[in-house]
């Protein structure tokens, strides 16, 4: 043997001994993308498989272990796409297939720059603990991003919003949405290191059976999560709850041509409101507050004195307030979506304006650009503006009662951040009026559902989810479910509401979980791109070849 070769060979099984892991052959990645993908969509609704979305982090991980940077950005936007857009194709509904196509696409490149980084981290400083911490902190530096950016973000398919059944949700208000997608992808780390071991792709660390060891961990955190308890949440002094009527009177389909209302929303919701009040009258029942739906009287009734006539006489009759539901012209381009209170007095003492409306879906971003790319922009015929105002409304101070109940409109529910401001703004009970009808048979209004039962445990709060035509479901502070209606149909929800007045550590902490555990993605990956590479050798086969070995 030359010295030429002795020395080849030395730094062959040098670059080997460095060697953390076997590289994932490039069509097991490709499987790896697509499969963790497929998996993370069972995570949600209507499926409900929440134990699949760890896995879906692992096999993330494991595609993203190969010698390509291409490759791995490849395995990240098949996954991304597997996901966002199924999970998003209630947006064709009415936008068609090119804008649905196209979200789903967006979001999908916050994986793709996730796996880029989480690669990165995996590579260089090897699989460990601290890699494990830094990948899963940066998967919640993402999930910030695409819940706040471009235009307010989407908050659809964080990992948060998988876990409605899942005993990790009674981390939620003591950890928050972020603390909650931090655990999930540690616990797919996890995964992958066990798997890793177990198929004898891993030298070092955990080889072997030994490999069994982080799927036991695994479990048993999991399982400790069941004996979690929430935290203590006090209950207002002498009225622990409030008797609530919210009204779902179900529709006709609306046209995804013309995307207008149907004509029968205000008459049926109107009709399901009387038998209520027969129901509640021959039952000695006193009613604090009725809830009406989003977009469930059309135009503000406020401009028609007929309507508003119809409203105030069934808060008469009722002798409680009545809150709906209506959209409010602002000028002749804009308009608002508010929640209108109607008194027995034939008052409207307040309005909530909904401060984060959809883009493309209420308003246009840049209409003139995007008018040039599709048609279908000319269904938001008026831009809907922002309120400024959190939705915190006093009954006591208001002379309709004595308690503050805090409103959300319809996607609102989805941002944490709205949820704090109302509880933060004393509300003891959340109110989410909501019109799913725009998204016709798809699965959108199950997902939210899931998201409000999410954001009641995380704030403490009692959640009244109503919709015209469902789901609609009211949850208690710990996510028990204590009233129903189902998809298209017409019905009421009648309860006697926990009301609470305590602040979980979650609200307390606002967005310095998120803002916490991204910095420490941040500063963790700037610490592996300043060493050096250990997991993966430095050269390729090819390059091995061209060197003689």
């Amino acid at each position: 043997m030359t010295a030429t070769a002795a020395a080849a060979g030395t730094r062959r099984r040098s670059a080997r001994a460095r060697d953390e892991f076997d590289p994932t052959p490039w069509p097991v990645a490709l499987l790896c993308g697509a499969g963790g993908g497929a998996c993370a969509l069972l995570a949600f609704p209507p499926y409900d498989l929440w134990m699949l979305l760890p896995v879906a982090i692992a096999l993330l991980g494991a595609g993203l272990l190969v010698r390509s940077l291409w490759l791995a950005a490849l395995v990240s936007l098949l996954w991304g796409l597997a996901l966002f857009v199924p999970l998003t194709a209630w947006a064709s509904t009415y936008a068609g297939a090119t804008p649905w196509i196209a979200l789903g696409v967006f979001e999908a490149l916050y994986i793709v720059v996730f796996g880029l980084l989480a690669r990165t981290v995996m590579v260089r400083r090897g699989l460990c603990l601290t890699s494990a911490i830094v990948v899963s902190a940066l998967w919640v530096a993402l999930e910030a991003l695409r819940s706040s950016a471009p235009w307010g973000g989407l908050p659809w398919g964080a990992s948060a919003f998988a876990l409605a059944d899942s005993p990790l949700l009674h981390l939620a208000p003591w950890i928050g949405i972020a603390g909650l997608g931090f655990v999930v992808a540690l616990l797919g780390q996890l995964l992958l290191f066990g798997a890793l071991a177990v198929l004898g792709r891993r030298r070092r660390g955990f080889t072997g059976f030994s490999g069994v060891w982080p799927f036991a961990i695994a479990v048993a955190a999991v399982l400790a999560t069941v004996v979690v308890p929430h935290p203590v949440n006090r209950a207002p002094v002498n009225r622990p709850t409030m008797t609530v009527a919210a009204i779902q009177g179900s529709m006709s389909a609306i046209d995804p041509v013309s995307y207008t209302m149907p004509e029968d929303v205000f008459a049926n919701h109107l009709a399901v409101t009387r038998d209520v009040l027969e129901r509640t009258d021959q039952n000695g029942i006193q009613l604090d507050l009725i809830v009406w739906p989003e977009d469930s009287t059309g135009w503000d009734p406020r401009q028609d004195p007929q309507l508003a006539r119809q409203l105030t006489g069934v808060a008469a009759e009722a002798d409680a307030p009545l809150l709906v539901g209506t959209q409010v012209r602002v000028g002749e381009e804009e308009r608002l979506n508010q929640s209108v209170l109607l008194t027995p007095e034939h008052t409207s003492p307040y309005a909530y304006s909904k401060r984060h409306p959809v883009p493309f879906g209420e308003y246009i971003p840049m209409r003139g650009l995007f008018s040039r790319l599709s048609d279908k922009v000319d269904l938001v015929s008026l831009d809907m503006i922002p309120g400024e105002e959190v939705g915190v409304m006093d009954l006591d101070a208001l002379g309709q009662g004595q308690d503050r109940v805090g409103i959300l409109i319809c996607f609102e529910i989805a941002y944490d951040s709205l949820v704090h401001d109302v509880v933060e703004g004393g509300a003891e009970v959340i109110v989410v009026q909501s019109n799913n009808a725009l998204f016709g048979d798809s699965h959108e209004a199950i997902q939210q559902l899931a998201q409000a039962k999410v954001m009641a445990v995380m704030s403490g709060r009692s959640v009244v989810h109503i919709s015209t035509v469902g789901h609609s479901a009211i949850y208690g502070p710990t996510g028990r479910r204590i009233d129903f209606i189902d998809h298209w149909e017409q019905g009421a929800l009648l309860a006697d509401v926990p009301l609470r007045t305590g602040i979980t550590p979650a609200v307390a902490a606002g967005p310095w979980i998120a803002i916490g555990l991204s910095a420490v993605g941040a500063v963790g990956l700037l610490a592996a791109l300043g060493g050096e590479r250990r997991a993966l050798a430095r050269t390729t086969t090819r390059r091995r070849r061209r060197r003689g070995d």
